[in-house]
């Protein structure tokens, strides 16, 4: 159950779930964000007092109270106190204005005395109400005379210079409860919902954000991975360039950005508005959602560097830069990098002169700079490469002279010489590890021939001299009689060994000599098959002999060629299979003479040629047979001695053997 849910947390269903609600999310918060933005005034105030409209309603209400009791007072006053006919009409107007407005004044009291003639005027019920004590109590109140002033909310200049120095006192309040029918009803109902709106806008921004934040932060997790713990699988959006994928993702983002401030929002948008912004904004969470998923995929499997368009232009450079200066494309390229540079400096120095001759000092300066620098830079590399060759140079002759530990780091070197320097390393190290493997082989190849000639022959030289007396003693015993027998012949094939061991040793390290002479080919075979043929008639087999009619005589040892000849009959003899046919054939071409025999094998022959011809390896697995296993590696060796080949073949349980040696050069 647990690995079905956690298969489940992968799915691509999860996955577009988790995506609709980052878009949701980021939409809601967007949206939330401008909402308050557009009201952070109202979500700011703590009361509906404090509000631009109710401040500037109530100080009109309170400049047409002053202007009517104050200054207009009637129209027999402005028609008496009138300079001229115009401002006559325009007092009189104003008149009318405010005397309709006052039926509109349901919030609004006021009271208004003159301290001289104890005249009175307000819109609050005396006979039942004190009214300057119900003005104070309001929250919202106001008090003015001539001379001072008492006021929770500013009021405009013009009051005050109306009532400047006169009898006149004022009180204005906005009356709590309010009741409906006039403009503070409307602005507190309207503020009211607005603070219910903005409460409402913040609970939704803040639970849309985290909502957006946990899907965004699984889809980070689960990018590329459809099973837990499994390897990441590429999009194909991942294709694309991270650099080049980049730069896309900015641009649309700033043609969003004018695309939506092109756009008149506001919270009374037409609908339209509202859903082609909501539309460009959705685009933009998709479009930046993807990039963002892409480049997570990329951290994941270590490729946001290396899949970048930088990145893939600069390896590319430098692996052409490694490919010209390896020689692997044609050197055109010298020519092209010798004409650029030429180029760039000629029009660096033209610009130059055109800036002189047009008495430009600041950008003369600068033209001159920008040429010095350019050629400073290519000399610094030139500099740079020619030290790296003096390097390369020193190493090789170090190594020429044997020191094959002399230190060359190409990873300091300039692109044009790093390769070059790479080689010579490399060469150095298949050197020096030739050598060492030469000089293990020497050591192991000395000790074999001194330990085994010393541990060997002296128990050996032992048991010879004690059985050479015990077969000169009186053994009337047949049985004892022929284990001396036994033993002596035991005694001569150890023998035997040890000398074939020693030379074989001898004949591979190079510690015998061949002296060249000239050997007749067919005359040693036929001398050797002439020597074999008794035994070769015990092994009970048929020896065919293949002559050329011309002689063919070869430059080598005879003394080798003899061993040779030996070791490879006696190979025959020992492991061909009774009655069956022998083939040795004698011939020359392309400068060698050489003879080939050819033997159907006893024994299963699993095994390849060059195993055989390694030291105590034989055909003859059971090992029944009476072989050392060092006839052919000490043939080998001896062939490859006197500059000649050594090539087995097997095919099946044929074994075919051909040795061949330069022919003799008549001077």
């Amino acid at each position: 159950m647990d690995i079905k849910s956690r298969n489940i947390s992968y799915s691509s269903g999860v996955k577009l779930l988790a995506i609709i609600i980052v878009w949701l999310g980021f939409l809601g918060t967007i949206g939330g964000c401008l909402f308050l933005l557009q009201n952070h005034g109202i979500a700011s105030l703590s009361s509906y007092t404090e509000t631009y409209s109710f401040q500037s309603n109530f100080s009109r209400l309170l400049y047409n109270t002053v202007e009517y009791h104050v200054a207009l007072k009637s129209e027999d006053n402005i028609k008496d106190s009138a300079e001229d006919p115009q401002t006559e009409a325009e007092n009189l107007q104003r008149l009318h204005r405010i005397e309709n407005r006052f039926p509109t004044m349901v919030n609004f009291v006021y009271y208004v005395q003159n301290t001289e003639t104890g005249e009175t005027w307000t819109n609050i019920n005396s006979e039942t109400t004190d009214p300057i004590q119900f003005i104070q109590k309001q929250p919202a109140a106001a008090f003015f005379n001539g001379w001072t002033s008492d006021s929770s909310i500013p009021i405009t200049e013009n009051v005050a210079d109306m009532l400047a120095g006169g009898p006149i006192e004022i009180y204005a309040a906005v009356a709590e409860p309010l009741q409906p029918g006039d403009v503070f009803y409307d602005d507190y109902m309207d503020y009211t919902q607005a603070q219910s709106d903005t409460n409402l806008a913040s609970i939704l921004t803040i639970l849309s954000f985290f909502l957006m934040a946990a899907a965004f932060i699984y889809l980070i997790y689960v990018a590329g991975r459809r099973e837990a713990d499994g390897e990441i699988v590429p999009a194909l959006i991942d294709r694309m360039y991270s650099d080049v994928h980049t730069i896309l993702v900015f641009i649309a983002a700033f043609l969003s950005l004018l695309m939506v401030g092109s756009l008149s929002f506001n919270t009374s948008a037409d609908l339209p508005i509202l859903i082609a912004i909501a539309v460009i904004l959705s685009l933009d969470i998709f479009i930046g959602l993807s990039y963002v998923l892409s480049m997570a995929r990329q951290i994941k499997t270590g490729q946001i560097i290396t899949n970048t368009l930088i990145y893939k232009v600069i390896a590319g450079t430098n692996a052409f830069m490694r490919l010209a200066f390896q020689g692997k494309v044609f050197k055109i390229w010298i020519l092209l990098f010798l004409l650029g540079y030429a180029l760039i400096n000629g029009l660096l120095f033209m610009v130059c002169r055109e800036v002189y001759y047009g008495h430009v000092n600041g950008l003369y300066v600068l033209s001159i700079l920008i040429l010095l620098g350019f050629d400073a830079g290519m000399l610094y590399l030139t500099a740079k490469s020619l030290a790296a060759l003096a390097k390369i140079m020193e190493a090789a002759k170090q190594i020429s002279a044997g020191n094959l530990d002399y230190p060359l780091d190409s990873s300091l070197m300039p692109v044009s010489f790093a390769s070059f320097a790479e080689d010579i390393s490399s060469l150095q190290g298949g050197l020096k590890h030739a050598v060492d493997i030469a000089l293990k082989g020497e050591r192991m190849k000395t000790d074999l021939i001194t330990n085994v000639s010393h541990d060997l022959k002296t128990p050996l030289t032992s048991i010879v001299n004690y059985v050479d007396l015990l077969q000169k003693e009186n053994l009337e015993n047949e049985t004892a009689a022929e284990y001396v027998n036994i033993l002596e012949e035991k005694a001569y094939r150890m023998k035997q060994l040890i000398e074939d061991l020693v030379e074989a040793s001898k004949a591979s390290s190079g510690n015998l000599a061949a002296a060249g002479e000239k050997v007749n080919l067919q005359e040693l075979i036929m001398q050797a098959c002439g020597e074999y043929a008794e035994k070769i008639q015990q092994a009970q087999l048929d020896l065919h002999v293949q002559n050329t009619d011309e002689a063919v005589v070869i430059w080598a040892d005879g003394k080798h060629m003899w061993r040779i000849a030996e070791n490879l009959l006696s190979n025959v003899i020992k492991y061909s299979m009774p009655h069956s046919r022998v083939y040795i054939d004698i011939a020359s071409d392309n400068g060698y003479g050489s003879f080939t025999i050819k033997n159907m094998s006893a024994f299963p022959l699993n095994i390849s040629p060059e195993q055989l011809t390694e030291r105590f390896v034989r055909g003859d697995e059971s090992r029944s047979t009476d072989g050392s296993g060092l006839g052919l590696s000490i043939a080998q060796s001896l062939t490859g001695l006197q500059g000649g080949e050594f090539q087995l073949e097997i095919d099946g349980d044929l074994f075919k053997v051909t040795v061949a040696l330069p022919l003799w050069a008549e001077e």
